[in-house]
Parts: C-alpha cells; sequence; structure tokens
C-alpha cells in the first residue's frame, strides 16, 4: 500500500503578510512620524483649551463644583480640613491652575483640562513606547489624549457636553496602571522595571488624592495583575519611589489631616450605594459581549500559536479590566462605556503584533483587523465630543443666547437655560442684599455664587451637596459644618438636583430656621441671614 504523500504547506497570503507586518514595523524611529504624532496631540490640547466651557450640554451645576473648589483654595482653604468634599484636592489644584492662566475667567477650565491631556499623553507614551512597540504605542496616546480631552461625561453621546472631568483623569491615570502592571520592559531596558514601579506607585497615590473609588479600584486592579507578571525587586523599590513622594506631597499639603479625608471619605462612601441597574446594564451588554469574544478568540488564538504565556495574561488581564471598569462605572455618576476596555484591546493588540507570523496568516490579520476596529471606534467617539464643542463655540459666537450674569462667567456658556436662569435669579437676589464681607453657601447641588461674585469663601460647606450621592438622612455633614460660618444662605425652591428638593428641609432646615432668618426672596431663591 503507498503512502499518501504530506500535504505541501499553506503559502502565507501575500496582502495578510504585509498587513501583520506593519505592526511591527519600526514607525517610531522615523522623526517624521513622532513629529506628527506631537502635532495631533498637541493641536488636540489646543483645540480643548480654545473651546472651554462653550456649550455645555448636561450637568452645568457640576462645574461650579469644582470652581468652588477651585476658589477656596486659591484663597487658602484646603479640602476636607476647612470644607466637605467628596473629592480629593487634585482636581481643585488643576482648575486653580486653569484659573490662574485664564486671569480668573471660567475658560480656564479648558486651559486646565489642556494642560493634564498632553502631559498624560507624554507620561503615556514615556511609558509605553519600548513596552508596546510601535502601531500599538501610538494608538495607545491617542486613546490616551481623547480619553482625557473629551468635554462629554465618560459614556455619554459626543453632543452632551459636560463638566466631569475628574472621572477622565481617573480612568487615564488607571490606564497607565494597566500598560505597567501587563507588559513587562524589553530586556535591555534594565532600569525599565523600576522606573515602571515608579509610574505606578505616582498613579495609586495620585488617584488616592482625586477620588477615592477610582484608589480602589486600581489598587484592586494591580493586586489582580500580580497574576500577569510576578513583581521583582526593582519594581517593589520603584513602586515605594513614586508612591510615597506624592503621598507626602499631597498629605502636606492637606497639613497632614488624615483624619479629616478619612471622615470624608468614608461619609461619601457610607452615603453612595453602588448602581447596577438594569438600564445600564442593557446599555453595556453588547458593548461586553464583543469585548469578551474578542479577548478569549485572541487568547485562543495566541496559544495556537505557540504563546501561551501571553494568552494566559491576556485572560487574567482581560477579565480582571472588566471587573474594574464595572467597578468604577457603578461608583460614578455614569450609565455607558468601559473606557479601560479599549486600553485592554490594544494590549491585546500588541500582543498579536509581537506574535512571529501565524502559518494561517489571514486569521492573523483578522484579529489585528479585529481589534483595530475596536480601536477605531473608540477614537472616533471620542473624538466627536472635541467636534461638538468646536461646533459649539461657533454656534454661540454666531447667534445670541443666554449667559451667565457675571464677568468671570462670560467663558462659561451652557445649553440649560433653566439653570443659566436659576443662577441668573440667584446672583440678582443676592447683589440686592449682600453686604462688604458677606460669606455665602448655596443649599442647591453646588454653590455657584461666591465665585461668580468674587466673594471670600466662607469656612466650611461643600463643593457638591448630592442626596444619595454624598449623603443622605445617615450619613452627612452636620449643619453646624455645612452652614455654620456662612453669613449668607441661599436655598433654592426648585433644587437644580431633584433629590434635594424634600431631603435638605428634612435634614437643614431645622438649623436653617434655628439659626437664620429670610431677608429676601425671587421667584427661584429664599435669601437668609444669619442670626435671629
Amino acid at each position: 500500500m503507498t503512502a499518501c504523500p504530506p500535504e505541501a504547506p499553506t503559502a502565507p497570503h501575500p496582502v495578510a503578510t504585509r498587513f501583520v507586518a506593519l505592526w511591527s514595523r519600526p514607525l517610531l524611529d522615523r522623526i517624521p512620524v513622532r513629529s506628527v504624532l506631537f502635532v495631533i496631540v498637541a493641536g488636540l490640547c489646543l483645540i480643548r483649551a480654545a473651546t472651554g466651557l462653550s456649550g455645555i450640554q448636561v450637568y452645568s451645576h457640576d462645574a461650579f463644583g469644582t470652581l468652588d473648589g477651585a476658589w477656596r483654595i486659591l484663597h487658602g482653604q484646603k479640602p476636607h480640613a476647612d470644607f466637605y468634599s467628596p473629592l480629593g484636592p487634585i482636581i481643585y489644584l488643576i482648575t486653580a491652575g486653569g484659573l490662574k492662566l485664564s486671569g480668573g475667567g471660567a475658560e480656564g477650565f479648558g486651559y486646565s483640562q489642556a494642560l493634564c491631556g498632553f502631559l498624560l499623553t507624554a507620561w503615556t507614551y514615556l511609558l509605553g513606547r519600548r513596552r508596546l512597540g510601535h502601531l500599538p504605542a501610538i494608538l495607545m496616546c491617542l486613546t490616551v489624549v481623547l480619553l482625557a480631552l473629551n468635554p462629554t461625561s465618560v459614556g455619554e453621546p459626543p453632543p452632551s457636553t459636560s463638566c466631569m472631568f475628574y472621572n477622565r483623569y481617573g480612568y487615564v491615570l488607571v490606564a497607565l496602571l494597566l500598560i505597567e502592571s501587563t507588559v513587562a520592559p524589553p530586556r535591555e531596558a534594565r532600569r525599565g522595571e523600576f522606573w515602571g514601579g515608579v509610574s505606578t506607585g505616582a498613579v495609586l497615590a495620585l488617584l488616592l488624592f482625586l477620588k477615592i473609588s477610582y484608589f480602589a479600584g486600581a489598587a484592586a486592579l494591580a493586586a489582580a495583575l500580580l497574576w500577569c507578571r510576578p513583581p521583582s525587586k526593582a519594581r517593589w523599590a520603584g513602586a515605594a519611589a513614586g508612591f510615597l513622594p506624592v503621598f507626602l506631597v499631597c498629605s502636606a499639603y492637606l497639613d497632614f489631616h488624615f483624619l479629616a479625608m478619612w471622615n470624608d471619605f468614608r461619609m461619601v462612601g457610607s452615603a453612595r450605594t453602588p448602581r447596577m441597574t438594569w438600564f445600564i446594564a442593557d446599555n453595556l451588554y453588547k458593548g461586553v459581549a464583543i469585548f469578551l469574544a474578542f479577548l478569549f478568540l485572541a487568547a485562543n488564538f495566541l496559544a495556537s500559536g505557540g504563546a501561551r504565556e501571553s494568552a494566559r495574561r491576556v485572560r487574567i488581564a482581560g477579565v480582571a479590566v472588566l471587573g474594574a471598569g464595572l467597578f468604577l462605572l457603578s461608583t460614578n455618576f455614569q450609565f455607558f462605556g468601559l473606557p479601560l476596555s479599549t486600553i485592554m484591546v490594544i494590549l491585546v493588540l500588541r500582543e498579536l503584533a509581537a506574535l512571529p507570523l501565524h502559518p494561517n496568516a489571514l486569521k492573523h490579520a483578522a484579529f489585528l483587523v479585529w481589534g483595530g476596529i475596536l480601536v477605531a471606534w473608540t477614537l472616533l467617539w471620542e473624538s466627536m465630543g472635541l467636534g461638538f464643542a468646536i461646533q459649539a463655540k461657533q454656534e454661540w459666537n454666531a447667534a445670541p443666547h443666554k449667559v451667565f450674569a457675571a464677568p468671570a462667567l462670560a467663558g462659561f456658556r451652557s445649553y440649560e437655560t433653566g439653570y443659566v436662569d436659576l443662577v441668573n435669579d440667584g446672583l440678582n437676589l443676592l447683589n440686592q442684599h449682600r453686604q462688604p464681607g458677606d460669606t455665602v453657601m448655596s443649599l442647591d447641588f453646588s454653590n455657584p455664587f461666591s465665585y461668580a461674585l468674587g466673594m471670600p469663601p466662607a469656612p466650611g460647606g461643600a463643593t457638591t451637596l448630592h442626596y444619595r450621592g454624598n449623603f443622605s438622612d445617615e450619613h452627612h455633614p452636620p449643619a453646624e459644618r455645612i452652614l455654620g460660618q456662612a453669613s449668607l444662605v441661599m436655598l433654592p425652591v426648585a433644587p437644580s438636583d431633584k433629590g434635594l428638593l424634600y431631603s435638605i428641609p428634612r435634614i437643614y432646615g431645622p438649623y436653617l430656621a434655628g439659626h437664620f432668618h429670610l431677608i429676601g426672596e425671587s421667584s427661584q431663591w429664599r435669601l437668609y441671614r444669619h442670626g435671629l
């Protein structure tokens, strides 16, 4: 019986082979490529600086929480010790820097975000240039800069421009931790492990003083990713060298008021219940299914090509990233989007690019195309937010709109006309009754009045009051802390956040009635002065 001759190996598909090879070409070794990347990043940052707070569509009251915190910091107050804050000092310091750059105008919000976007992208480039390779590193830088700059709430449709930028900074910092914890530096970069540890240590410290939920999520993610890449002594030393200086500098700025900071964060955690409703689940299930399908099919492909260790890392990191993303979404005021999934897709693309050409070149190229499409969709989505901000600024300049009636707010332009009317009505009432040296606290979601009118901020009070967000009936700052040192209190007839309509009178109404008296009212506000 004659034996059958062995099958001839299938010739690699030439187009697929060239496409796979493109992902490992040394693009960033070329000065023109690096220059173009720099111009794109810098240009996006300049666009963000130019658009500022033009044409805000939703959550305008959030901007005043951050502006009030920055205004307090510029007057020497410290978060937690001098006022109640659900956030750490980082976001207020960033915004205060923007106000300095703008000469005190609200457009400084855009300046600060543009500067942060550039610095975070530079950090990403320095960390990922050698770890990620060339094309994946370019995609990572573009993803990070757009994630940091997009003036919409995370996951919201592009036209919904808003002001909750601290969540974007949090996601970018967690992305930096993910890159370092998943991908080792090349062997020739001997100091890469130490400096990577410095990066992750600094990220954790910054997140602690940005928003406590991001610190908790990032710490849990870092622990889970230890299964991907066992830590070396150099990484541990670097992590300590990165964490301790940032921690000590931020702590010294807060005058080491750890107890005050802990009490504020504990109160926020007790008042807020993590959310995962059917509405959010319905928004997420398609994206989660596509992400998991890409993740596990790519991992199986890597294993079939002999990269079993890479496949193991992809599976562990992917599941950990999904868990961290769901946790962060549930603790944010966020209904859509899992930004860390795109970061993980780029890391999978890096593993596929590092894989020697698979015998099935078409399948190899197909996975690179699939992942590339997922990343391209994110880039398009995030860039549309900047595009709508440009359009809003042009529309505003071309046609009259309602504006806030205070010079400091000339660069803050909101399409929420009802909220603009609310603030303007309060400014008018306050101007009729305030006296030199007065300080004011608002029992609305945020306090726009101190910053808008250039009034000195009263010690105490809160940057935001969000029922079941940072206070509740069971867990709330005492009335003496919220109202005790303000000479004037503004109480809205219909608050900008519906949860305050009954909770504020129920929790703080008795103290207000016992220590303040009504001196003026308008259609939307009641104004009280301290003393009976």
